[in-house]
């Protein structure tokens, strides 16, 4: 892992918690056992714990999760300096959907016994690495795959996941600044524009719209639903947002949406604190130092929103056109085949009056005589 001598000087914040025991080896692994302190009702669960992206190794007990990784995988972020290498992550529970996670930060470091040229070189490598990746997607109703089209229909719901990615960075939670519905994919060319979230962090469409924010399942994921609506239909639609992503232990920035039933604003990863989403029917002040946090603008889209009542009206309008149409030639073939039949039934009555009932030929007239005669 590292050249020179190892010496372990610290092992995680918290491991003088009865509820964590970290164990920073020498062979670029780590062994972490975690209670995260559930209530008596809750029962362990393994599918639900992540220490960064990875699962637990098992469970000791039924309270008891143990992680046994190696420190270049799960998405620990190194730092180095000239005198030390710092490995950091986070262990995250997920009670989901009525309470929020559980999280505790775990980090091992290092004492470098290595030159100072050395540790140069390998902060210089970490720099060149792309540190952090935005991703802003249609997903399907389960969130477990794209959307399998970008056609939806006016009132059906739009689900949008938006996810940050880091190799080289701390760990991170992400946030929706705002988000605008647009006709183009420059904004400052599109005909028409609509706000969903706004206000740093308000997703206004859950006020109006029946939208929402869902409990996450990673920090460094945000996923909502948004209620197709009546906007450039037919058109090309492009969703604009601000991402953002920072620090996982910080809670100062927000995603808020509109409990309809409650008639009030709810904070989506802490109910508790939503007094700081009572700004978004207003404007929201304030705010934090941008240099601690990362960000990016993506576009996402095409899309459409149909009417399918139109649709349904267009089809049938189609219909009726086709079927009389249709009607039409019927009434035609009708009408032509019985002018045929009058035709045949007139050509065979003149033929038979000429050629059996005047004696087979023009002009013929019976002689006086035969007739006198008989």
């Amino acid at each position: 892992m590292i050249s020179g001598r190892l010496l372990l000087m610290f092992v995680a914040a918290a491991m003088a918690q009865n509820d964590l025991s970290v164990d920073c080896g020498g062979d670029d692994s780590v062994t972490v056992r975690w209670r995260p302190g559930l209530d008596s009702f809750q029962k362990l669960d393994l599918s639900r714990a992540l220490l960064g992206n990875c699962p637990p190794s098992f469970a000791v007990s039924d309270d008891t999760l143990v992680f046994y990784v190696l420190l270049r995988d799960c998405g620990f972020f190194k730092q180095v300096t000239a005198e030390r290498v710092t490995y950091s992550n986070m262990l995250i529970y997920d009670r989901r959907p009525e309470l929020p996670f559980i999280s505790q930060s775990v980090q091992c470091v290092y004492d470098l016994a290595v030159s100072k040229a050395t540790a140069f070189s390998s902060v210089e490598e970490d720099k060149n690495e792309e540190p952090v990746t935005f991703s802003l997607e249609l997903m399907n109703s389960e969130f477990s795959a794209p959307a399998p089209s970008l056609r939806f229909w006016l009132g059906s719901v739009i689900p949008i996941r938006a996810v940050v990615e880091s190799r080289s960075y701390r760990p991170l939670r992400i946030y929706m600044k705002s988000c605008e519905a647009a006709t183009d994919a420059d904004i400052s060319r599109a005909a028409q524009v609509h706000p969903i979230i706004i206000n740093s962090g308000c997703l206004m469409e859950s006020k109006s719209g029946n939208s929402s924010f869902l409990p996450r399942r990673h920090p460094a994921e945000i996923r909502l639903y948004f209620r197709a609506f009546k906007f450039a239909l037919g058109q090309n639609i492009f969703l604009h947002c601000d991402l953002e992503a920072w620090d996982v232990q910080r809670m100062d920035r927000k995603a808020c949406h509109y409990m309809q039933q409650q008639h009030r604003w709810e904070l989506l990863d802490d109910p508790s604190q939503s007094y700081t989403c009572s700004c978004c029917d207003s404007t929201c002040f304030g705010g934090i130092d941008s240099t601690k946090g990362v960000s990016a603008c993506k576009v996402l889209g095409p899309f459409v929103i149909e009417d399918e009542s139109q649709s349904i009206t267009s089809l049938d309008t189609q219909s009726n056109s086709e079927r009389g149409l249709t009607d039409a030639l019927v009434w035609l073939l009708v009408i032509s085949v019985a002018a045929g039949l009058v035709t045949v039934m007139g050509i065979l009555a003149v033929s038979y009056y000429l050629c059996f009932w005047r004696g087979g030929r023009l002009g013929y007239r019976p002689s006086r005589d035969l007739l006198i005669k008989y």
